[in-house]
């Protein structure tokens, strides 16, 4: 292992998922010319050094939301890409160095950021975008709900979708920037209607999100938009 905040498991012959200390998830996708980084952790340790043990590919890095446990390793590389509803005001602050180090305190941990050395470019998307890796093409699906721009990437060839926060069985609706459960639940129910066809990875979750867990989400958001309409 290149360092130990990082721990590598093999999903499928051209598929990995990059735990960043067991804080959040990050997922690397082969092609045959390109790599596609899917999320770039917190920021401890040096993702792209994990990255380049596995492959000598060249890498982009495109984000599921723009929230600091999904962006802080950004600078370790050339660029990074997001959809184009996360470029608001509220989100730079929330996928700060600030809020990266007021999330290591949440969580307990020890560990320091790190000094990266590089300054990214920044590329924004819509739902047209595809990355084409070479032989593996990634599309990709504006879910609004934990943020306005939060996107899920479809991989049409290993039948994998990877979600970051949007479906977490300990979903967050309460930070600033992100939507309400009525807005929120109809795109959960979207990525719940690709389970059959799809094996969900999410952000957090430390296997692939059984589909009882996203029922289970989905079941508890009808109650809440129902309950609302009740009082109203």
């Amino acid at each position: 292992m290149p360092d130990s905040c990082h721990q590598i498991s093999k999903i499928s012959v051209d598929t990995y998922r990059i735990s960043e200390d067991g804080i959040v998830n990050a997922y690397l996708l082969l092609g045959e010319k390109k790599a596609l980084l899917i999320d770039c952790g917190l920021g401890i340790g040096n993702i792209r050094q994990c990255v380049e043990e596995i492959t000598s590919l060249p890498i982009d890095v495109a984000l599921t939301h723009l929230h600091c446990d999904h962006a802080g390793g950004r600078n370790w590389f050339d660029h990074y890409a997001y959809h184009k509803k996360d470029n608001i005001g509220i989100l730079y602050f929330l996928f700060s160095s600030l809020a990266a180090k007021q999330l290591l305190k949440m969580e307990g941990k020890s560990e320091k950021l790190s000094k990266k050395n590089k300054h990214p470019k920044r590329l924004l998307f819509d739902d047209t975008c595809v990355f084409d890796l070479g032989g593996r093409l990634i599309r990709v699906m504006n879910t609004p709900g934990h943020t306005p721009g939060s996107t899920v990437y479809l991989d049409e060839k290993e039948h994998f979708l990877f979600t970051g926060d949007e479906v977490e069985p300990w979903l967050w609706l309460q930070l600033p920037g992100c939507l309400s459960v009525e807005k929120w639940l109809p795109n959960a129910k979207k990525i719940l209607s690709l389970c059959n066809d799809y094996t969900v990875y999410s952000g957090h979750y430390k296997d692939a999100l059984p589909k009882a867990a996203i029922q289970e989400l989905v079941a508890r958001g009808e109650e809440l938009v129902k309950g609302a309409k009740g009082i109203k």
